[in-house]
This record gives C-alpha cells, sequence and structure tokens, in this order.
C-alpha cells in the first residue's frame, strides 16, 4: 500500500472515536508489523483505493480491531470529503460489532460524520448483556447518546431490570 492509500485510512482510523496515536509512536519500516497502542488494525481480502474520486472499499472477510470494539463484515466503503476527512462509511454484508458486554448484528451500518450517528438497518439486533433491542431500522447518535427505532415491529427484550441495571427493579405500588 503506497502512502497515497494510507493516508485516508489514518483519518478513518482517527475518526473511530479512539485514543489518537501521536506521530512519535507511528510505525517505520522496523515495527510496522507491530501497531502502536491505541491503534485501529483493518485487513480484508482486498483494498481498492480511489483517491480521485475519495473513496476506499474493502472487500472479503473484513475485520476492523480497535481497542474497545472488534467489527466483522463482507464489505466496507469509507468515503472521504475533499479535507481527507471520513464523510461516511458503510460496512454491509453479516456486520457484527463486538463491544465489551454488547454485540450488535446487521445487514448495514452507516455511519454519517456531519450528525455522528449510525444507522442500522437490515435487521439490526443490539444485545446489551442479556437485554436486546430489535428494528427494522436503528439510529444510534453518538453526540448525545440518544437512540431511535423506526418502522414495526421494534421489540425490546429487558431482562432482569433491564440495560445496565444490576439489580431487579422495585415492585410497581399497588394501585388500589
Amino acid at each position: 500500500m503506497n502512502l497515497l492509500q494510507r493516508v485516508p485510512l489514518l483519518t478513518f482510523i482517527l475518526l473511530l472515536a479512539l485514543p489518537s496515536v501521536p506521530r512519535a509512536q507511528q510505525a517505520t519500516s522496523d515495527d510496522a508489523n507491530t501497531p502502536p497502542p491505541g491503534s485501529t488494525v483493518i485487513t480484508s481480502d482486498e483494498l481498492h483505493s480511489d483517491q480521485a474520486n475519495h473513496v476506499s472499499v474493502f472487500t472479503g472477510n473484513v475485520m476492523v480491531v480497535g481497542t474497545s470494539f472488534n467489527l466483522t463484515c463482507d464489505e466496507m466503503k469509507v468515503l472521504f470529503g475533499k479535507d481527507g476527512k471520513v464523510d461516511h462509511i458503510i460496512a454491509s454484508g453479516n456486520v457484527v460489532i463486538n463491544q465489551p458486554g454488547r454485540v450488535t448484528h446487521s445487514g448495514q451500518v452507516d455511519y454519517y460524520r456531519e450528525d455522528d450517528k449510525f444507522v442500522l438497518t437490515d435487521s439490526p439486533v443490539i444485545v446489551d448483556n442479556k437485554n436486546q433491542i430489535s428494528a427494522p431500522k436503528i439510529t444510534i447518535y453518538r453526540a448525545n447518546q440518544t437512540m431511535l427505532t423506526e418502522g414495526k415491529p421494534t421489540k425490546v427484550i429487558l431482562i432482569n431490570g433491564g440495560i445496565g441495571a444490576s439489580t431487579p427493579p422495585a415492585p410497581l405500588p399497588d394501585n388500589k
């Protein structure tokens, strides 16, 4: 991969909200096979990067490994603005995102930088510990930690008091 192919990839890596990697920690030819701490590593069968059209496409057995998540999918398209920053990411085909205590399955996940939001479509299911939510479309706004589901049916299954609950909820008051 030449330097022109690496610049958009580094921008994509920084976008994933992981600790940024200072210049002094960037890989040299001696340690090119060992990523620095806090790095995100993307592997795939193929990468097609088109600088003129500001797009990179990872295909086949795509795996993104970060410090607090892993993502696998069949294809991941990264669209860049003229400024070299990521505008839109589309992960498609058997998308699975693993985070501590949470796993997300979806046919497609889109990330939009401008709104800092994720849109999950094609039968998305989020399992948080043992709780789960599913809907035809789930939108997650990262900045304010809100979620919106669209379409029927939206289904929420809460186990032992709900998402993030460590103890069962108090009983409901008796309405006599």
